[in-house]
């Protein structure tokens, strides 16, 4: 069975591809073998109608994907490591264990792509939106994120904090000693509103919270016993969000 790889563009024909597939299998996977065999051929897919493509456990490593449409696509952990992804549309796609350690994310459209568990370590994250995605494990040390990239997360937990000031020294001595565990609202051992909670002696149904929210995402990468010093996922992100606590608390001081 012959399938085409189209440009999201202009619609012309890229690559043809011969797959042994059954007539009535779904488009997705007769698209998904069509790109294994174009990558495996090296293939420039830069610019392919790609969405909603079954990959699988897929080997895409260094493939040229750049401005590709993913969105939607089952990467599941696909190896997209040294990939070139650069404003590629990743929009809704998963990614959940994906590899894509050293890639070139950069101007990516990651809105709501599941990166749980993610390898981005070393990954070119430059002017990749990463609004609405699900960064819970992922892996981005090393990894180059702009202030701009992160400045979602960053402004969402300063609203968190703006309405919690007498706790932040809390929040802080957690982070520092590695007494945020994002994952959960209750415990010793909480994420950054069950944090905040605890400082306060209350139930942290009584705060705002939202587990959809970036800064709380954000979070979710950090596991009970990681620290800012740590060489980890966890360490990267408690790292940043040690630093954001500490700017917004040095801007609440009383100036002279």
């Amino acid at each position: 069975m012959k399938i085409d790889i189209l440009n999201r563009f202009n619609a012309s024909v890229m690559f043809t591809a011969n797959i042994e597939c059954a007539d009535d299998a779904p488009l997705s996977i007769k698209i998904g073998l069509a790109i294994k065999i174009a990558v495996k051929a090296n293939a420039n897919l830069s610019g392919a109608n790609l969405s909603g493509a079954n990959l699988y456990w897929a080997n895409l490593s260094k493939a040229n994907l750049s401005e590709a449409d993913l969105s939607g696509a089952n990467l599941y952990g696909a190896n997209l490591s040294k990939a070139n992804l650069s404003e590629a549309d990743l929009s809704g796609a998963n990614l959940y264990w994906a590899n894509l350690s050293k890639a070139d994310l950069s101007g990516a459209n990651l809105y709501g792509a599941d990166l749980s568990k993610a390898d981005l370590s070393g990954a070119n994250l430059y002017g990749a939106n990463l609004s609405g995605a699900d960064l819970s494990g992922a892996d981005l040390i090393g990894a180059y994120l702009s202030e701009a990239d992160l400045r979602i997360f960053k402004s969402d937990m300063w609203f968190i904090l703006a309405q919690n000031k007498t706790e932040i020294a809390a929040l802080i001595d957690a982070l520092k000693n590695g007494r945020v565990n994002g994952t959960c609202y209750e415990g010793a051992c909480a994420c950054l509103v069950g944090t905040i909670a605890n400082a306060k002696n209350v139930d942290y149904r009584t705060l705002l919270h939202n587990a959809g929210a970036p800064i709380e995402r954000w979070f979710a990468m950090i596991r009970k016993g990681d620290k800012p010093t740590d060489n980890t996922g966890g360490g990267f992100a408690s790292k940043l969000a040690l630093e954001w606590a500490e700017e917004f608390q040095k801007l609440m001081e009383p100036q002279p």
